[in-house]
């Protein structure tokens, strides 16, 4: 039995050495793309009127008219009227906003915003609804009902993001050069301090999206997305059953035929997660979203064209990790086996699980270094440090993105508190890393080296983890204590 058990484990690490192997070849070829990409523009004359609007532009873009939608929930009211002030300085004056509160209960967190809405004008409208169902999709259901009825284009915008007074102009520009049905900007972050988490987040952003607008695919990311109304309308409005209703939407927008870009200029900034488990909380909720987009259009995705599938697989894909098969044989098969050698298979079954776990530790380096996010080692080697500590979380959050538990919505907390900054540890971490321990030390006694380097690895998670955590509390730090807040 205890033999059948261990040829099955095997089995296990080995399909999920597969995968993983996969999973880096997309990686790869996004870096591929991209450097070709930016070969075929060095051969091409710059122009510099591309990024400035015509007349001409400004004339058609006068038919433009965006419906800002806001949604909140239990969101800081200053943080949230930080966001209504930035929007209504908007240098284009044909929008609306509408702010979507629902599901505050907290009288002291949305009635400061109704307030405010007040005496702002008609193009600003406050709704505060209660028992809205499919949380943010919900939200955005309600706001898209609530709409002008001359609104051309709605634009999502998070209720912790200030935008910049040029966003919506730019965006008519880009509107205006050519028919796209819905463009995406970046998401960047303000604030000092936080380390390497800036640039291990943009990576997406200055990778994977910029390989998927080249293939004409970008999906959607949940802020700063700008939808046209007929297309909107056409999928019969926020039509989503997972967490992350962005990558939903703009999957389906692309299995429709419509045309998406994405535009590689930030357009606007908002608030990191303030501590590690929140940071952590945020990562496993777009891991299991992606997962259940993945799983529902599957099939869908294998039938379109091969470059637009790779594309999709990447995006759905980026945060994806798989070291916890590998960690769980590295730690249970010596158990099972006993005081007895390991058998022939078990061996290499051990030494692929090691290989997993070094290689994705010398990818992820090499893949931030390659990709130019920061422009010194100082900068690549603290990003890679924000990617690593997140690691062991972002594994165990793609082995559960079939559970029950992955279907719940955890809001990211951006209140700054001291309960919140004194809870900030990572329990998922500091179990991780007592796995490699023990592995690390079992694999020193059987003078198994290349497992004992998998096991140190795991360890270093928890380190890596404290470094992370500590940029976070200066980050934290820089906004709990007023200081000037800076556009990064």
């Amino acid at each position: 039995m205890t033999k059948w058990i261990v040829a099955l484990s095997v089995l296990a690490v080995y399909a999920n050495a597969g995968i993983f192997l996969a999973s880096w070849g997309l990686r790869w070829s996004v870096l591929l793309v991209n450097w070709k990409k930016r070969r075929k523009r060095s051969a091409i004359p710059h122009d510099d009127a591309d990024g400035v609007q015509s007349d001409e532009m400004t004339r058609q873009g006068s038919d433009i008219y965006f419906s800002v939608h806001l949604p909140t929930h239990n969101e800081p009211s200053d943080i949230v009227i930080k966001t209504i002030n930035s929007i209504l300085a908007s240098d284009y004056s044909h929008f609306e906003l509408l702010v979507i509160d629902n599901n505050t209960s907290d009288n002291d967190l949305w009635m400061p915003v109704r307030d405010f809405c007040l005496d702002k004008g008609p193009r600003l409208r406050f709704y505060h609804c209660m028992n809205v169902k499919n949380a943010k999709a919900g939200a955005l259901n309600i706001a898209r009902g609530l709409c002008d009825r001359q609104a051309t284009h709605v634009v999502i915008v998070d209720a912790d993001y200030t935008v910049h007074t040029d966003f919506l102009s730019r965006a008519v520009s880009q509107l205006s050069q050519a028919r796209y049905d819905y463009l995406q900007f970046p998401q960047s972050y303000r604030g000092k301090g936080a380390g390497g988490l800036k640039n291990e987040l943009g990576l997406y952003f200055s990778t994977v999206s910029k390989a998927a607008d080249a293939a004409n695919t970008m999906l959607l990311t949940g802020t700063l997305s700008v939808i046209s109304v007929e297309a909107l309308n056409c999928l019969g409005g926020w039509n989503t059953t997972t967490l992350t209703e962005d990558a939903e939407i703009g999957l389906q927008l692309h299995m429709r035929g419509f045309r998406g870009r994405y535009i590689g200029q930030p357009a606007g900034a908002g608030l990191l997660p303030f501590t590690f488990a929140d940071l952590e909380k945020q990562r496993e909720r777009w891991i299991h979203g992606n997962f259940q987009v993945l799983t529902r259009y599957f099939m869908q995705i294998m039938t379109v064209k091969k470059t637009y599938m790779l594309a999709i697989l990447c995006q759905l894909s980026a945060w994806f990790a798989y070291l916890l098969v590998p960690m769980i044989f590295l730690l249970l098969v010596p158990f099972q086996m006993g005081s007895r050698p390991l058998p022939e298979f078990a061996r290499w079954g051990a030494t692929v699980a090691a290989a997993t776990i070094i290689l994705d530790f010398l990818a992820r380096f090499i893949f931030i270094w390659l990709s130019g996010i920061g422009p010194t080692l100082v900068a690549v080697v603290n990003a890679f440090i924000a990617s690593w500590s997140l690691a062991g979380a972002s594994s165990l959050a793609t082995f559960t993105g079939y559970l029950p538990v992955a279907k719940t919505f955890h809001r990211t907390n951006k209140s700054i508190c001291e309960s919140s900054i004194a809870t900030s540890d990572s329990k998922k971490t500091l179990v991780v890393a007592l796995l490699g321990l023990i592995v690390m030390a079992k694999a020193l006694y059987a003078g198994m080296l290349w497992i004992a380097i998998a096991g140190l690895l795991a360890v270093l998670m928890l380190p890596f983890q404290w470094v992370l955590s500590h940029h976070l509390r200066q980050y934290c730090s820089h906004f709990r204590f007023g200081q000037k807040d800076e556009r990064r």
